[in-house]
């Protein structure tokens, strides 16, 4: 799911460099994106980067961490900010936790302390990315069924078939050479894989993966009467995973090798020609 991103802010350069060699050691997947030096750097650079965590310092020049800290609620940044302070001031402490944030930590800083409290975040951010992906996939679902009940209606086009269909074989003319399959399909005409394929067999009377093989045939045929092609060639033109199921298939369905095919169509022509 990718690495979270993380912003550092102190007003003291040593600092902040070695806190980033801090997280780095941790190898818990967190990039630190950017340094800032104080809290209105950290604030343009988290309106402008949008990272997943902030450490800050809570003391800085122009804008300390509260401030920063409600600045970035304003703007409805995801941000998990953790503060970083000298200071052992209640106050201070009770004012970030009260404004959101992820933890407040006394320096030196623990490297213990900051280990675990950022794999407390990190398995946080990847429950979210589920949830997410969760959400996305129940979209993707509900958009089908509706796409599925709206199909039924569909009118059929001058050849009669419906129009989903039509898409679908328009596809295979286009990308017959290209790696696709019955999922894959349904994706494009973005329909349930099972009624997809139910309504493409009953359509056009074949299955997709009938369909789909006759068709990749039928252009290997015409490329086979073309000399100089060899048989690893035209499979590869045609869609087909590699050359031996190529063959295995031409076999299955035209009762002979491409090659005995291609043998064939050339003694047609020399024969014409004598």
């Amino acid at each position: 799911m990718g690495e979270l991103k993380a912003i550092i802010a102190d007003d003291e350069e040593n600092v902040r460099y070695l806190m980033m060699d801090l997280i780095r050691s941790f190898h818990l997947g967190i990039q630190v994106a950017a340094q800032a030096g104080g809290g209105e750097e950290a604030m343009k650079l988290c309106r402008d980067l949008k990272p997943d965590i902030l450490i800050s310092d809570i003391r800085m020049p122009g804008c300390d961490g509260i401030r920063l800290l409600e600045a970035l609620n304003g703007m409805n940044l995801e941000i998990a900010c953790i503060f970083v302070s000298a200071y052992t001031d209640f106050e201070y402490a009770k004012a970030a936790i009260a404004g959101g944030a992820r933890g407040y930590i006394l320096k030196p800083v623990q490297p213990d302390e900051m280990y675990n409290l950022l794999k407390s975040v990190k398995m946080e951010w990847l429950q979210k990315q589920k949830h997410r992906q969760r959400l996305r996939r129940m979209e993707t679902e509900i958009r089908k069924l509706k796409a599925e009940v709206a199909t039924a209606d569909m009118p059929a086009d001058e050849n009669g078939y419906n129009r989903v269909v039509r898409k679908a074989l328009n596809y295979i003319d286009d990308h017959y050479h290209e790696d696709i399959s019955l999922e894959s399909m349904s994706e494009v005409v973005f329909l349930n894989k099972n009624y997809f394929s139910e309504l493409f067999k009953r359509e056009t009377g074949k299955s997709f993966v009938q369909y789909l093989t006759e068709y990749r045939l039928e252009k290997a045929k015409l490329l086979l009467s073309i000399d100089g092609l060899k048989g690893n060639e035209v499979a590869d033109m045609t869609g087909f995973q590699n050359n031996s199921y190529f063959i295995s298939v031409f076999k299955k369905y035209e009762g002979c090798t491409p090659k005995e095919y291609s043998d064939f169509l050339r003694g047609e022509r020399k024969g014409e020609k004598g």
